[in-house]
C-alpha cells in the first residue's frame, strides 16, 4: 500500500493533476466568488508548467548539477551500475527489448565496460506493476539481455531484480557490494536524476560512489544559440514536451524534499 500511495498521491502535486484539481474544485464553486479564482489559478498553473521556458530552467538546474557531480577523468571501479529505466520489455508483438531516451544509462554502463574501467556491470530494476496476472519480467533481466547482445559476457553482469525505486535499489546494491566485497562503484543514471540518486546511494551505504551523468535532456548553455523574437515567442506557448520536462523534473526536485524528510539522503 506504501509503495502505491508513493505512485498516486504525487500526481495531485505535478502540474497535470494539480492543475485537473484546481479546475475541477473552481467548477463545482462556480457560484462562489472563490470558484473563478481556483479556475484560473488551475489555467494559469498549467500554461505555466507547459512553457519551454520555464521547463528548461528546471531541467539546467538539475542537469548542471550532475555535470559537476560527474568528475573528469572517470577513475576505475569495482563494478559499474546502470539504474533502471529507459527500457521496454520484448512482450509480443516487440520482437526484441526496445529502448527509449533513457536507454543512454545502459549504452554509457556498457561503453564503460568496454573502457575498462570496471570488471563488473551490475543492472538494477524490479517489476513495477499493479495489473493482476502481468508478465512484465522484472527490468534487470531484459536489460541483462541486451547487456549481452551489445557485447558484455555473460558472467560480467550482475542484476538486481528486486528494486522498485532508487532507495530500494541503495539498499539491495549495498547487499551485494557487501557480498563481493565491493568498495567503489561508477553510478549511471540520467543526468537529472543523478544528484538524488548519488546523495541516496552515498547515504545508504558504505561505497564509494563516482557519479556518471548521461541522457542530457539539453545542450550546454554556450551551445544552445542566441535567443530572438520568434524563439522567445515559441518558448511562451505551451507545448507537451514542456509539461512532461517540467513534470520529470519536479518529480526529481520533490523527490529530493520527500528523501530528505525520511533521512534517506
Amino acid at each position: 500500500m506504501g509503495f502505491l500511495l508513493s505512485k498516486l498521491l504525487p500526481q495531485l502535486v505535478y502540474p497535470l493533476g494539480a492543475s485537473l484539481v484546481l479546475l475541477s474544485l473552481g467548477l463545482l464553486g462556480r457560484r462562489r466568488r472563490w470558484g473563478p479564482l481556483l479556475s484560473t489559478a488551475g489555467l494559469a498553473l498549467l500554461w505555466l508548467a507547459s512553457m519551454p521556458l520555464l521547463s528548461r530552467q528546471l531541467v539546467r538546474s538539475l542537469e548542471d548539477r550532475a555535470t559537476a557531480l560527474t568528475p573528469t577523468p572517470l577513475p576505475r571501479a569495482d563494478a559499474v551500475l546502470v539504474l533502471g529505466g529507459g527500457l521496454v520489455p520484448p512482450l509480443p508483438p516487440r520482437r526484441r527489448v526496445e529502448v527509449s531516451d533513457a536507454a543512454d544509462r545502459l549504452l554509457t554502463g556498457v561503453d564503460l565496460i568496454r573502457q575498462g574501467k570496471a570488471p563488473w556491470l551490475v543492472v538494477s530494476g524490479g517489476r513495477v506493476s499493479f495489473s493482476s496476472d502481468d508478465p512484465q519480467p522484472p527490468e534487470a533481466s531484459y536489460a541483462a539481455t541486451l547487456a549481452v547482445e551489445l557485447g558484455v559476457p555473460p558472467d560480467r553482469i550482475v542484476r538486481s531484480e528486486s528494486p522498485r525505486n532508487t532507495a530500494e535499489e541503495a539498499v539491495a546494491i549495498g547487499a551485494i557490494a557487501r557480498e563481493r566485497g565491493w568498495q567503489s562503484l561508477l553510478l549511471v543514471t540520467s543526468a537529472t536524476h543523478l544528484p538524488r540518486a548519488t546523495a541516496t546511494f552515498r547515504r545508504r551505504t558504505n561505497l564509494r560512489i563516482v557519479p556518471v551523468a548521461c541522457d542530457y535532456q539539453l545542450p550546454a548553455r554556450s551551445r544552445s544559440g542566441r535567443a530572438t523574437g520568434e524563439s522567445l515567442l515559441l518558448d511562451l506557448l505551451p507545448s507537451s514536451e514542456a509539461l512532461t520536462a517540467t513534470t520529470r523534473s519536479l518529480k526529481e526536485l520533490l523527490g529530493l524534499g520527500v528523501y530528505r524528510l525520511r533521512g534517506w539522503l
